[in-house]
């Protein structure tokens, strides 16, 4: 199950089996945002659709869905743990620690780590003027916007998808090179 962040639109492949019937809270690993995790519902099939008697079957669409209201703070015990299981999983898959990792997964991230760096390099080093102009203004994510977009897509193109998500390599060096230490960019 491929899950989005409301606040920074990252998202997360999530094991749909690890989601508690009650749905579970995790935190967003870029922004902090808590995201509400729930099932999805299972669309029905064909013949139960053809055996419909309500408006769909007579041609009128079905008034809009009602808004869920997020389950309460207060979970049972059983429905806690589960929620604490898919939250302590999700971490340990986004970060993994060095010896957890294959050494293929190895040679991905510092791979990862020399693109960002090369690229926000590149940065600074064709748009110097406009660079020193957003520090000094504040502007620099308006100024180079095209160019930080376009450097972004070559990174996720370059990188497999799952580094990119857990990882926030292209960030750090945007905020260290482009941002002279400073975090500009969230």
């Amino acid at each position: 199950m491929i899950v989005e962040c409301n606040y920074c639109h990252t998202t997360y492949n999530i094991d749909e089996k690890k989601i508690p019937a009650a749905g579970v809270k995790v935190r967003c690993r870029k922004c902090s945002n808590v995201i509400y995790i729930k099932k999805a519902a299972v669309p029905p099939t064909d013949e139960a659709r053809a055996t419909t008697t309500g408006p769909e079957a007579k041609g009128v669409a079905p008034p809009p869905p009602a808004v869920e209201k997020p389950p309460s703070l207060e979970l049972p015990k059983k429905a806690e743990a589960e929620r604490k299981a898919v939250e302590e999983s999700v971490e340990r898959k986004i970060h993994l620690s060095e010896e957890e990792m294959s050494e293929e997964d190895k040679k991905w991230h510092a791979r990862a780590r020399r693109l960002a760096k090369a690229l926000a390099s590149d940065l600074v080093l064709y748009n110097k003027a406009r660079v020193e102009q957003g520090l000094r203004d504040g502007t620099i994510a308006q100024l180079l916007g095209p160019e930080i977009r376009r450097s972004w897509e070559y990174y996720c193109q370059q990188i497999p998808k799952h580094i990119v998500e857990s990882t926030d390599y292209f960030k750090d060096q945007l905020n260290k090179i482009v941002g002279k230490g400073k975090k500009l960019f969230k």
